[in-house]
């Protein structure tokens, strides 16, 4: 499958209604939480994942923010409301940017949120105009992530800020959990080692990088449990092979977070001067 194909495939994912039907289970923060107790609903952990990263990426009151994969919004809505910044969120879903645009009106910081299609491979701004590039649980899906490192690099300003979590490889998977790990992403994972060197060679020293790793499994067992419970109601949005499909999927997320070898990290780095 060429790169151009995989990405074909991604954008037709999250343009078909069974993702339309996952808001019922994600809401519009699409992204493990940071779950601390096992009563814990997952949207509001998924909240403070997103809070988290925003206070890693020291954003300020009125920087502007490229936000690349932003999903339906969610986290834009969260920036421009709470941190006081401006948000240019880009997506290749032309569905999720609809949807994103519809829960936007009338919200606050809404007039502070921008919403456009671009690949994070290939960006189409100028060098340096933003303060804070941002991308959560996204660059996983990419076919060329060294590329879109480099493009957050060229976009940010000297000083400014790059925020990234993305789910990992932890160790060396060998075996059925090595085709497990292969299965479910086809480009395949990055380890969070990996993120600090690529935010290197981008040009960026590093901030931070914390493990999330704990948070993958209970995460993943939770949006199960919820589409499981919810899957009536997913049906008749989706259709029932669609939502199958799906919950055959997450069996393997979960599968594969049970092995320990399926991570979460959260990096964040500052573009060099020179």
């Amino acid at each position: 499958m060429s790169d151009n194909d995989f990405q074909a495939e991604i954008t037709a994912r999250y343009d078909a209604p069974m993702y339309r039907a996952m808001l019922e289970v994600w809401g519009d923060q699409i992204h493990p939480g940071l779950l601390e107790s096992d009563d814990e609903e997952l949207y509001p952990a998924a909240v403070k994942a997103t809070t988290r990263l925003a206070e890693l990426a020291d954003i300020q009151r009125g920087s502007h923010v490229l936000e690349t994969a932003c999903g339906v919004g969610g986290t834009a809505r969260l920036l421009a409301r709470d941190f006081d910044c401006h948000v240019t969120a880009t997506n290749i879903s032309k569905g999720q940017l609809e949807t994103a645009n519809e829960w936007t009106q009338g919200k606050p910081g809404a007039e502070r949120i921008t919403y456009a299609f671009a690949n994070f491979e290939e960006l189409g701004y100028d060098d340096a105009s933003f303060d804070v590039y941002w991308c959560q649980d996204a660059l996983l899906f990419s076919t060329a992530r060294s590329t879109a490192m480099a493009e957050a690099a060229r976009v940010v300003k000297p000083g400014g800020t790059v925020a990234i979590t993305d789910l990992t490889v932890v160790g060396e998977p060998t075996g059925e959990t090595a085709d497990l790990m292969a299965g479910i992403s086809k480009p395949g994972f990055w380890s969070m080692e990996g993120y600090v060197a690529a935010l290197d060679e981008a040009g960026f020293d590093l901030m931070t990088a914390e493990d999330w790793t704990r948070h993958v499994l209970p995460s993943f067992l939770r949006i199960r449990a919820d589409m499981i419970a919810k899957k009536d109601q997913l049906i008749a949005i989706a259709g029932p092979d669609e939502v199958e499909d799906t919950i055959a999927r997450y069996h393997h997320w979960c599968d594969a977070a049970a092995t320990g070898h399926l991570g979460w990290a959260a990096v964040t780095g500052r573009k060099r001067e020179t």
